[in-house]
């Protein structure tokens, strides 16, 4: 009797310890007033370098532009293959902060929020449409950088456009 006892316990643990455990980054996320955001559907795939674009970069050190050889788009996340050793690596997650997020925070929890989605690789998309959107490094603030910029499909090719550079992916078949 006590051995069926103390397992069921066990087993209850586990279940309850598993279950706060696969919760616990999309109740952190509401605390900052972040939202998951979705992908345009056109948008998803697996996009392969094609080509550079011209852009008037004669200030710009090479090594900050066409940084990406392969971006890969999922419903919520991002994942970026680098061609040099600037820009993004790794799996992103698109959380879109709400307007009320901005005029409730102080700027200490502004700064804590930052930090913790910096830390946890949250990407900040803004401007959706049906073709694409643009996505900012830094989940509150929108700087110009490198790594930044606006994805859109166009005729079965993905751009990706900012300051920098501007680069067209395709879609392997």
């Amino acid at each position: 009797m006590k051995k069926k006892l103390i397992t069921f316990l066990v087993s209850l643990g586990l279940v309850l310890s598993f279950g706060l455990l696969s919760n616990s980054s999309n109740a952190n996320a509401a605390a900052y007033g972040a939202k998951l955001y979705t992908t345009p559907k056109a948008i998803r795939g697996t996009w392969y370098f094609a080509k550079a674009g011209k852009v008037d970069t004669q200030d710009v050190p090479a090594k900050y532009q066409h940084l990406y050889k392969k971006i890969k788009i999922t419903a919520h996340t991002i994942t970026f293959t680098k061609r040099k050793r600037a820009g993004l690596s790794g799996r992103y997650t698109f959380y879109e902060s709400t307007k009320k997020t901005y005029k409730e925070m102080s700027s200490k929890k502004m700064a804590a929020a930052e930090k913790y989605a910096t830390k946890h690789k949250w990407l900040s998309p803004r401007h959706g449409s049906k073709t694409g959107f643009d996505f900012y490094e830094y989940w509150l603030h929108g700087y110009e950088s490198s790594n930044s910029g606006g994805l859109s499909v166009k005729k079965g090719r993905l751009m990706f456009l900012n300051v920098y550079s501007k680069d067209y992916f395709v879609k392997k078949r």
